[in-house]
């Protein structure tokens, strides 16, 4: 529908549809598009598009969402047939959809050219990045190493490769026009290709004794991501089983199929139910997911959203004797509680999606989108966790393991706020902003994980925010992003461990108790670049970032082909220097580009570039961590390892169906 819908209007171009035409025009002649005979009439001054029809039995617009046959005519004179209506299908039925992702990968410094040893753990390094150093600079391969000069640091090892796949596969299976079942499977998820050989190093194949001489893989695992039930029924929707979780531009929820935005650029998004495909669901690394019970309803203008997710059931019982093999939760105090409500205004029907439509592109009406939510979380008591919680089972208790309760006393309350405003300036032109800020407060009564520690009382407070916006006029766009999460004064991001140990949330760098948690961090499906926060931290966290983008495409942003480039560059500062590792405010800049070949909703393929300079904040201290620095610079007295630049090449392929 959206290539028909951008079809509907004649407009001239300007000088960005002229160096468009010239580009189709180059790529048609290869034979690198599809469709390039719908080119063949095109002249430079104007792009074929459909005129404007409006026949007597309504707007082409509504009588191609009514599936009525219709035709009308180019100002070239191509016609165009709207094709009628398929017919209503027989229940049950099954339809599908989903993509495969390729994504080759090389990085260079990444770990900002640090690798101190561990003081206290010799053989560990130490670096104020998420990406740890190659293993030809750890200290196993160095010192001590017979083998130093071949595999050691003499090897000068920089820059770390590989790629990565999967393929999601989400099938729907439509009981009845009011019952679906919804499921996502991710076959391969973030497989690291050539990760997993089939020889005799993990006993699968004694013939194969070296992995140099394998000739196999071992099979793969198919990842079970969603499954639910929904009923529609005369007071709302019912969803019941394990479903996404996503919400506004997804820096607090984000469900990982696309936030309504594709590389910094809004989708052609209207509302209704979003597709794996749209936003950058396909470049998504994680998901929220809940075990949930929800229901969707709509009072007056808005709709209205209940929902209760078993976060956590703690304990449960499963005894393999007893025949039914029903696993029961085995204490009601050591659950996780977590019930939440949403209120909003955004087109969820078709009809409603129809409107939306026709106040953008027939009457450019400015539109405006809201919506609020709130979550409620609590547990009472926790086991000692000795062994994972989610692993404990009747069996675990029977042998004493890990079954005693200690008081936890956790609460905590979220609340969120999502606006979105957009103006259809002219067909050809619109302005898109988008906003989200959250907060989150709560308290825990005893933050340690074992029995008959001295209690640590541990107080939640933070927030963040985010604003997306973006001017877009044919083959021109400019846009521009910003936003911030609070920080602490931990003295670390706080996002992935250091050198493995634990993350640094509830303590500091120190080893200090972190009695007032006010470190905020997106969602790290929410890339606001390609290094940067996306790796080297890990997620937006502790930082005020600034980004413009400029791009130029060979299509307008409403066509179904992609062809372009973006460049843009981002400045981040550090919210709390002394939450840093450094010690400094400045996190750096990073500079990007992208180019990319596509269609939307079947194939893209893109190549990005990103050089990121990194500030004082990254600045590694003797002691941090047990680092053992050995550097003639010193920061007040204390020596440090200043961080190095590092950049990176990533590949995508998508092929969506």
């Amino acid at each position: 529908m959206v290539a028909l819908h951008a079809n509907e209007r004649t407009e001239t171009c300007g000088v960005a549809n002229r160096w468009a035409y010239a580009a189709r025009a180059a790529l048609a002649a290869a034979g690198l598009l599809y469709g390039t005979a719908a080119f063949a009439d095109d002249a430079p001054a104007a792009v074929a598009v459909p005129a404007a029809t409006t026949p007597a039995t309504g707007s082409l617009l509504d009588q191609m969402d009514a599936g009525t046959p219709a035709a009308t005519t180019t100002s070239s004179g191509t016609t165009w047939d709207v094709p009628a209506a398929p017919p209503a299908p027989t229940y049950p039925y099954v339809d599908y959809h989903g993509y495969f992702r390729f994504r080759p990968d090389l990085i260079s410094n990444g770990h900002l050219g640090q690798a101190a040893v561990n003081a206290t753990q010799s053989n560990k390094v130490v670096t104020t990045s998420a990406i740890l150093p190659p293993l030809s600079l750890w200290p196993s391969n160095n010192a001590g190493s017979q083998y130093a000069a071949q595999v050691g640091k003499a090897a000068a090892e920089s820059t770390l490769a590989g790629a990565n796949m999967r393929i999601r596969f989400a099938p729907t299976i439509h009981v009845s026009d009011t019952i679906r079942i919804f499921t996502t499977f991710d076959i391969m998820d973030n497989y690291v290709m050539g990760s997993n050989p089939d020889y005799a190093g993990a006993l699968q194949r004694p013939d194969v004794p070296l992995v140099a001489f394998s000739t196999s893989m071992r099979p793969g695992v198919i990842a079970v991501k969603e499954a639910y039930a929904e009923w529609k029924t005369m007071l709302g929707v019912l969803r019941v089983g394990r479903q996404a979780s996503n919400w506004g531009l997804g820096i607090f929820a984000n469900g990982g199929g696309g936030d309504g935005w594709d590389g910094g650029r809004p989708t052609e998004y209207y509302g209704g139910p979003r597709q794996t495909w749209e936003g950058a669901g396909y470049d998504a690394d994680f998901a929220s997911y809940a075990d949930r019970i929800a229901f969707v309803t709509k009072i007056g203008p808005a709709y209205v959203a209940l929902a209760y997710d078993f976060a956590s059931q703690g304990m449960t019982a499963i005894d393999t004797t007893r025949p039914d093999g029903q696993a029961r939760d085995m204490e009601e105090s050591d659950d996780v509680r977590q019930a939440s409500i949403s209120i909003f205004s955004k087109p969820m029907t078709p009809t409603e999606v129809d409107a939306r439509k026709a106040a953008l592109l027939d009457n450019h009406e400015s539109v405006f989108d809201w919506g609020v939510y709130a979550m409620y979380r609590s547990q009472t008591n926790d086991l000692a966790s000795n062994s994972s919680t989610s692993d404990l089972t009747l069996n675990d208790a029977l042998k004493g393991k890990s079954n005693q309760l200690m008081p936890r006393g956790a609460t905590a309350f979220s609340g969120d706020l999502w606006l979105r405003f957009e103006k259809r300036i002219a067909f050809s032109r619109r302005l898109v902003i988008e906003l989200e800020a959250a907060m989150l407060t709560g308290h825990v009564d005893d933050a340690n994980t074992l029995v008959g520690s001295t209690a640590k009382v541990r107080d939640i407070s933070m927030y963040g925010g985010a604003l997306k916006s973006a001017y877009q006029n044919e083959g021109i766009g400019v846009y521009f992003e910003t936003g911030l999460a609070s920080g602490d004064d931990t003295g670390c991001f706080g996002v992935y461990p250091v050198a493995g140990d634990a993350s640094c949330t509830l303590s500091t760098a120190d080893g200090k108790a972190n009695n007032s948690i006010t470190a905020f961090k997106f969602h790290k499906n929410y890339r606001v670049d390609n290094l940067l926060f996306r790796d080297i931290i890990g997620a937006v966290t502790n930082a005020m970032y600034f980004k413009p983008t400029f791009s130029l495409n060979a299509y307008p942003f409403y066509s179904p082909q992609q062809l372009g480039v973006d460049v843009s560059v981002m400045k981040a500062i550090a919210m709390n220097a002394a939450g840093t590792p450094g010690g400094g405010s400045d996190i750096g800049w990073e500079f990007d580009a992208r180019g990319f070949l596509g269609q939307k909703g079947l194939f893209l393929a893109q190549v990005s570039f990103a050089y990121a300079i990194t500030g004082d904040a990254f600045n590694l201290k003797n002691g941090w961590y047990g680092a053992q620095v050995d550097s003639t610079t010193s920061v007040n007295g204390v020596k440090v390892i200043v961080p190095e630049n590092a950049w990176r090449i990533m590949g995508h392929m998508s092929l969506m169906f």
